[in-house]
């Protein structure tokens, strides 16, 4: 049983604000915390690092006691226990600085929150055991046996005030998240319903919802083996295709939940590609009226024609790309 939360931004060519990824592997205690959980955060930082490019700068870790020597983590062969490793990508350098506990959780999006601006962008992923009280809120284990609520995630997530944000929880009962955190400009993916368990893979030590959508992510799993959820072949995988191939190749006994608002920012978000190519942008001029879906660049939806008199912003496909994109986004006239 675990708990992903998953934040990040839709980014466009013209971008110039910071996207940072912050990556929570709460655990419980050293009982509890699962080796499997440091593999799902490890591959994704490696993800990040290696095939989204992000700087060392742009991730924040906060990962069970926080990389104390410790003995903190149960080997996935039932052994015994380990200390976590602190360097996630393999490199030498010690990556695990922060510990994974609630005031720690809180002070780090805090400041966060406080030095991102509307032109930033965010990513969370967030691991864990999950459960569900007699009032039948979600919450998370996180270090040092506290739970961390959907009702306090929110809270803190609405301090930002960021361009796009999307969440993927993916710890059990994780579906009962997705009202608390729903909210303009989120894509939201859970592992399972409200009233689910979440499940680790039966023959690898990971998360089973999450290993699948870490491999679309990356484009290949953590052997090296290649990995195709670009659906419609344009070159990045976005949050739709990531959630699309993790939900049919989930095996486990669950049911995976996703919410975008609006529709159009899952279809074109996209961690594939860091800054300047969350979206692929060109500029297209068209004469003829059609049955267009209209956005503008915050992701909201517009009522406006498509018309000879203004230049629009479109998602091309690559097999066709003479063909506008019924995803259209509208750059402001002043442009």
């Amino acid at each position: 049983m675990y708990f992903v939360v998953f934040c990040c931004a839709l980014s466009a060519q013209e971008t110039t604000g910071r996207v940072h990824a912050v990556i929570i592997s709460g655990g419980m205690n050293k009982l509890m915390n699962h080796e499997r959980y440091w593999n799902d955060c490890a591959f994704l930082y490696r993800t990040l690092r290696q095939d989204c490019r992000f700087a060392r700068q742009d991730i924040t870790l906060l990962i069970s006691d926080g990389g104390e020597p410790e003995r903190d983590m149960l080997l996935a062969d039932g052994s015994g226990f380990a200390t976590s490793p602190a360097d996630l990508d393999g490199d030498g350098e010690r990556d695990v600085w922060l510990p994974a506990t609630i005031a720690q959780i809180e002070s780090s999006l805090n400041e966060l929150a406080a030095q991102l601006t509307t032109n930033d962008h965010l990513f969370v992923f967030l691991m864990d055991h999950g459960g569900r009280d007699d009032n039948q809120q979600s919450y998370a284990w996180v270090w040092g046996g506290e739970r961390l609520y959907d009702t306090r995630l929110a809270q803190l997530l609405d301090n930002f005030h960021v361009a796009s944000t999307g969440i993927v929880v993916g710890m059990c009962y994780s579906g009962g998240f997705i009202e608390e955190l729903q909210a303009d400009n989120r894509v939201i993916v859970a592992s399972c319903a409200d009233n689910e368990q979440s499940w680790a893979c039966r023959d690898k030590p990971y998360d089973e919802f999450v290993y699948h959508w870490t491999c679309a992510i990356a484009g290949h799993d953590p052997d090296g083996n290649a990995v195709s959820a670009d659906t419609d072949g344009d070159g990045y995988v976005t949050m739709s295709e990531a959630f699309s191939y993790a939900r049919q190749h989930d095996r486990r006994e669950e049911t995976p939940q996703y919410s975008s608002t609006p529709l159009a920012l899952g279809e074109q978000w996209s961690l594939s590609k860091h800054l300047g190519n969350g979206i692929s942008e060109s500029w297209v001029e068209s004469k003829e009226e059609r049955d267009y879906k209209y956005y503008d660049l915050l992701g909201r939806a517009v009522a406006t024609p498509l018309d000879a008199e203004r230049k629009y912003l479109k998602k091309p496909n690559a097999k066709q790309s003479f063909r506008p994109s019924p995803i259209i986004i509208i750059y402001p006239q002043s442009r």
